[in-house]
């Protein structure tokens, strides 16, 4: 990777890890936070270090958008549209398969939108060459910490510098959005991007038809 983007990713870490996040209710920082189920005792720096290794794509070609990280996956392993469960198993590119549990629970936690997205990344050949992003970056939760709920307006707006520091740091990257969410907040800063069903409430199918599309023209 060339080091004038190296350096604007590290610039962009620095803005993350930095953010205001304390205060914001229902919403968990997984880059700042500890979890009540880690049990790595360095988590928030693997969180860390797993998203600094994502965004490492020597030659990216992709960048995915989603809406936001949820409770089984990015809460637990830093990375977005990951899981404990799939870096155990299967690793993912640049992060590669865990040697060792992340967190307490007796299984490993499992989210089926994660699953999804890497095995039509790899059935499309583009699995090393994509980062995966979400529009709201921090984890929003209901009633739980251990829920998932949409990010409202205001923070998708406290998203949005970041989103377009992101998208500014791959200048030739195709973006696309996942979902109507990302696909709203993409165009409130008028980030051109097609957009593509999410996988998630039975949208694997049109997921993996969308990326299928995009693929032929990348």
């Amino acid at each position: 990777m060339a080091t004038h983007t190296t350096l604007k990713i590290e610039v962009f870490l620095e803005d993350l890890f930095s953010a205001p996040t304390a205060d914001m209710p229902r919403v968990f920082d997984p880059w700042n936070a500890v979890s009540s189920d880690d049990i790595a005792p360095a988590a928030v720096e693997g969180r860390r270090e797993r998203l600094r290794l994502h965004l490492s794509a020597p030659a990216p070609k992709l960048l995915l958008i989603g809406e936001a990280p949820g409770y089984q996956g990015t809460r637990i392993t830093g990375c977005p549209f990951t899981s404990e469960a799939l870096l155990l198993e299967d690793g993912v590119p640049r992060i590669g398969k865990l040697c060792d549990r992340l967190t307490s629970r007796r299984l490993p936690w499992r989210e089926p939108s994660s699953t999804i997205v890497w095995r039509a990344l790899r059935d499309e050949g583009l699995a090393d060459h994509t980062i995966l992003w979400g529009a709201f970056p921090w984890h929003p939760y209901g009633a739980s910490p251990l829920s998932n709920r949409a990010p409202n307006e205001a923070e998708k707006a406290m998203g949005a510098p970041l989103l377009r520091k992101l998208v500014s740091v791959f200048p030739d990257v195709t973006v696309v959005a996942v979902g109507n969410v990302a696909a709203d907040s993409l165009r409130k800063l008028g980030i051109e991007a097609d957009k593509i069903r999410h996988p998630s409430n039975g949208g694997a199918t049109a997921f993996r038809a969308g990326l299928a599309l995009v693929a032929k023209h990348l």
